[in-house]
Parts: structure tokens; sequence; C-alpha cells
């Protein structure tokens, strides 16, 4: 069957050990979206060598409520491509003529995975598009959009619409009140074809609670294997013995940080042992007092310890001379806030967090 789509580039490449030829892609439920910020120029193939991973043109903030790829994502991704290999009945993922991904981040990020590790070829299919809109609405509601039609499996969620809004209200590309909020979201968004009126007006009214004040920053949630590499580059090996990542998300890892990191430091007389949080909250007011209640319980649970064996002695109290532990900060997720933090390759003090 012979395209009529523009073809740049070989028709055929195997990719996870099917090959595809592009002319599947000529059909009624693949052809090329339209979207804000550009118009389709052609089907080629994607160069997986070209993908960075640290290269913030993947993050996804303000189109996914998780950033980029959590270990979820990445999971079924991988189940998915051993399962079903490559799905030709979804669009490829989008890029523009310069290579700056629009839609498919997680396919790629997980298919270049699969790549280093020799499962697939070096190619994925892709529509690349010439653009004409480069403004951050543009951009986000694209990017929305392409989210909202994919699989329920990776659809994107309620949260996910809620921060794409807040950054355009923090970037003063959307006003903060209900009608202008209403009218992006059933005009450019089209949510009414993705989520039922009483879960819009949730959206609307979390938007409105959320973005008193220019719109509350948003939290980056990536995979944990993100925040080892970033340690690495900060100056610290994550070894889980001599230094720790640990979320700061609930009692139990203060809980779990003190029995399985710290207590056998101390009995094995090592040095104290190093700690680095991070968070997978994604409202930044809520990540903070996570972050001060874990460095709270696990303070306590040093002063009750001395205070355990102060009155098996019979004493009054032991002053507590040095702190088995040392917390070396936290990674960068706040969105404006903490980029200077992840540009320059440093942990967040917790008191500047």
């Amino acid at each position: 069957m012979a395209t009529t789509m523009p073809v740049v580039g070989p028709r055929v490449h195997e990719v996870l050990g099917k090959k595809i030829d592009l002319a599947v892609y000529e059909n009624a439920e693949t052809l090329p979206p339209l979207i804000k910020s550009g118009k389709f120029d052609h089907v080629g193939w994607y160069d997986l060598s070209n993908v960075d991973p640290d290269d913030p043109i993947w993050y996804q903030d303000g189109i996914r409520e998780e950033g980029t790829l959590t270990q979820e994502r990445l999971d079924a991704f991988e189940n998915s491509f051993a399962v079903n290999s490559w799905l030709t009945k979804y669009i490829p993922p989008m890029f523009t003529l310069c290579g700056k991904p629009k839609d498919g981040r997680g396919r790629i990020l997980s298919l270049w995975e699969q790549w280093k590790k020799g499962l697939t070829g070096q190619y994925a299919p892709a529509y690349y598009y010439t653009e004409t809109n480069d403004s951050r609405r543009a951009d986000i509601t694209d990017g929305l959009t392409n989210n909202l039609r994919h699989d329920p499996s990776f659809k994107a969620t309620m949260e996910s619409v809620v921060t794409g809004c807040l950054l355009l209200i923090k970037e003063n590309e959307l006003a903060l009140n209900e009608v202008a909020i209403r009218n992006y979201l059933f005009d450019e968004v089209k949510i009414e074809e993705h989520f039922a009126e009483g879960n819009i007006t949730k959206i609307v009214n979390s938007i409105l609670k959320r973005g008193v004040g220019g719109g509350d920053p948003l939290v980056r949630v990536e995979v944990r294997k993100k925040h080892e590499a970033f340690c690495e580059k900060v100056g610290y090996k994550v070894d889980n013995k001599t230094t720790v990542l640990i979320s700061c998300d609930s009692e139990t890892y203060a809980y779990r940080a003190w029995c399985q990191f710290i207590l056998p430091a101390i009995i094995k007389n090592c040095s104290p042992v190093r700690i680095i949080l991070f968070t997978n909250n994604h409202v930044p007011a809520e990540a903070r007092k996570k972050i001060k209640a874990f460095v709270n319980y696990v303070e306590y649970f040093v002063e009750a310890s001395y205070l355990m064996v102060a009155k098996d002695l019979g004493l009054p109290e032991i002053p507590v001379k040095t702190q088995p532990f040392e917390i070396l900060g936290c990674i960068p997720q706040i969105i404006g806030k903490h980029d200077p933090y992840r540009k320059g390759f440093r942990l967040v003090p917790v008191n500047s967090y």
C-alpha cells in the first residue's frame, strides 16, 4: 500500500524484533493529529542514539503530573513491549523538525532503554512537525491534549490537567479566575471529551484553590534512578549503606531510615549515615511539611534512644553529643525555585526547601 503521507528516510526498520513499514500509519485512526504549536511535515524515524534522558526537553513539566518517567510507567511500557512489541495502532511519537519531542516521550525513553540492552533497533517511527508557535501555552495545551487521547494505561490524569493550568497561571499565560480557566479547558483542551462534569468541576476548584498567589509551584516527580544519577553528579554515590536516598512522604520511611540504616551503622561503629531526601508529593507545601516531619521523626528516635539508656542507668538524662546521621539535603524538585540547585548540581538544604 503506497502511503500518501510524505516520508523521509527508509520505509522499513526493525523495532523490537518486528519490521515496521511506515505505510501502516496511513489509516483514519493514526493520521497525524492537529496541534496548536505546529503543522505536520512528514513521517519518518527518530534516532534513539540522540536521547539524553537528562536533557530538559524530555521533562513533561505541566503536561504530566509525574514530570517525566516514573518507575511504574517504565515497567508498564517494558511489559507492553514484551507482550505486544511495538503497537502500530497508536499514533507514533511526535517531534519538531529540530528534534524536540511533542508527544510520546515515555515510549521513546522506554524504547531507548531497550536499545541500550540490544533488544531493538536504533530507530523508532515518528511524526515530524514544523513548529509555528513556540509559546508555553501552545506547548502545554498540545501536551495535555495528546496525553488525554492516549491508551487508558498511560492517559493524562486530573492532576496532570491541574498542574498544566497552574504552570500557565504561574507564567501569566492563563488568568486565575473560573471563567478564564473553564474557557481554556473547554475551548482548547476539549476537557468535556475526557472527563465528566463533576470531575471537571473538581479540576477547576483545585486550580482556583492552589493557584492563589500566581500559581502554586510544581514538583517534578521522577523515577528513583534519575535521582540517584543526580546524586552522583553532586558527588554522592548512593550505596544504601553510608549514603542513603530515601522518600520523605511517610513516617514509615523515617522508621525505615532509623532501623535499616542508622541503627546498624551505630552498632558497627561506622560514620554517621548520610541521608538525601526526595518526594513524590505533587504539592510543594505538602512536600515541605513531609521533609520537616521526616527530620523531626529521626531526631526524635535518637533522643528517645538516649532517654531509654538514661532511664536504664538511673540517670536523669544523657545529652546527645553526636548525631548518628547527617541530612545532606534534598533533591531539587520544585520547578522554578529549585532550578539554580538543579542546574548547579547541588542539593537543597532542608531549611531552604
